[in-house]
């Protein structure tokens, strides 16, 4: 059982609160980053968008977007400062600095 400082040994912690600090230990949080932004593109961008997504990869900042829509693939390339901006929104931090269209 995860302890708060100062806090006696037989109080109760809220799991959420044990999840959250277990969570936030480096090798973790690095994969739980990567799993919140590739949800976050289906999120932000909708089914439409995903039925055409056939891989997102998130790595060093970098998030990789496969698409199997030419058209669509040109379209969004125009939007990609809007949709970055966006995914970062949604997430309540800036994760991803560029996305790339494969």
């Amino acid at each position: 059982m995860v302890t708060k400082p100062n806090a006696n040994q037989d109080d109760p912690q809220p799991i959420k609160d044990v999840l959250k600090e277990f969570v936030s230990q480096k090798p973790l949080q690095k994969g739980v980053e990567k799993v919140r932004v590739c949800e976050a593109w289906g999120n932000v961008m909708g089914s439409n968008v995903m039925k055409y997504t056939s891989e997102t990869r998130y790595s060093y900042n970098i998030l990789y977007v496969s698409l199997t829509s030419a058209p669509l693939k040109m379209e969004l390339g125009f939007k990609l400062p809007d949709i970055t901006a966006r995914i970062n929104t949604y997430l309540g931090k800036e994760y991803v600095k560029k996305i790339t269209l494969i």
